[in-house]
């Protein structure tokens, strides 16, 4: 049951049951499902709401909905990669503690967090040159909730898929820069050079003194594809170590959705269908099934039409619930939450602004 409540009434632990924006849209004060806490309450006073709808019976309430990780750490975890990649550069080796810290603190809050609906937030790009460690960290992200989705809460097991996403592209700093930051597609040549560069990081992560044959795995092999077109080794199926095939689908989601200087960014959708369609091609089935069940095929984001007509934005996705995530709707001027895994009367008619796919 739902009740309203005086913001002046409300307790830490209450649980809000809608979302609240400020005076934009970006100003999100509470989102449904989350719960009452003293800096809520002060958000709410000073932008003049009196009144919000909370749950009555916490029993009825399992639907909360969590970013996973706020803007300030994600671009914490973004500059202190950076960081290690500069000490790589001058020193020739890697500070496997310190990248071994931001594993840490990266594995710690999605083991805590990942629960039944989940917002995985990514890095956002501040400039161009920033491509390289925000790509690494979230590949890492994304990595870690794939392999979060595979084993559940063994941390020993899943911080190697961590550690693997923020040192898999470490050997690009071997690379001449102006490759790595060309405003072009790369000339054939230049392909051959980049290509390089997981063996590059393989050698620097061994010689940093780093052991750990799961993390090597990792870097050596997430550029190897399912049917044995990829670098460095050719490797096909089963013979490319599980770290690589994971590796392999959250390197290629984000580099696909993120903003170079000679691409667009693909849309979310766009990116999931290529991932979907490349199945058994260039990717595990068996990974693409975890991203799936992780990410939706419709991950947060993506702009659809409803088959009430209305138009929505996916805001989360319920974890096993592929194609029925969790979307909002405008209703009567507020924003409106409708869970479409628990709604049948409802469902996804049509993704919008999607290009044609690519083969």
């Amino acid at each position: 049951m739902i009740k309203w409540k005086q913001v002046k009434t409300l307790r830490e632990g209450d649980v809000c049951s809608e979302t609240i924006l400020g005076n934009v849209p970006e100003d999100i004060v509470i989102r449904n499902g989350e719960r009452i806490t003293l800096l809520t309450i002060q958000k709410l006073i000073g932008r003049g709401i009196d009144w919000i709808s909370v749950f009555d019976d916490e029993e009825e309430y399992d639907t909360a909905v969590n970013d996973l990780f706020s803007e300030e750490k994600l671009e914490k975890f973004s500059s202190e990669l950076s960081q290690v990649c500069e000490e790589t550069l001058k020193e020739g080796r890697i500070d496997i503690d310190k990248t071994k810290h931001i594993s840490d603190e990266i594995n710690k809050e999605i083991i805590e967090e990942y629960g039944e609906y989940v917002v995985p937030s990514l890095v956002k790009l501040k400039k161009m040159d920033d491509y390289t460690f925000t790509h690494q960290v979230n590949v890492a992200i994304i990595a870690t909730i794939l392999a979060t989705e595979k084993y559940g809460k063994e941390k020993d097991v899943i911080e190697k898929f961590t550690m693997g996403g923020l040192l898999h592209d470490m050997g690009k700093l071997w690379i001449p820069e102006e490759i790595i930051k060309s405003n072009e597609r790369l000339k054939s040549f230049e392909f051959d050079i980049i290509k390089k560069h997981p063996e590059y990081g393989y050698k620097i992560a061994v010689t940093s003194g780093l052991e750990n044959q799961a993390i090597l795995n990792a870097i050596k092999y997430h550029h190897e594809r399912w049917d044995g077109k990829g670098y460095p080794e050719g490797l096909a199926q089963l013979g490319i170590p599980l770290e690589g095939r994971l590796l392999m689908v959250a390197d290629v989601y984000d580099a696909l959705t993120t903003r170079r200087p000679y691409k667009e960014p693909w849309e979310p959708y766009e990116a999931v269908s290529f991932i979907v369609k490349q199945s058994k091609k260039m990717f595990d089935s068996e990974i693409v099934r975890l991203f799936l069940l992780s990410f939706g095929l419709y991950p947060v984001n993506t702009k659809v039409i409803l088959t009430t007509g209305e138009l929505a934005l996916v805001v989360a996705n319920k974890r096993g619930s592929i194609t029925r995530p969790i979307v909002k709707v405008i209703r009567k001027n507020q924003e409106v939450d409708i869970d479409l895994s628990k709604d049948d009367k409802v469902s996804i008619k049509k993704v919008l602004k999607v290009r044609m796919l690519r083969d």
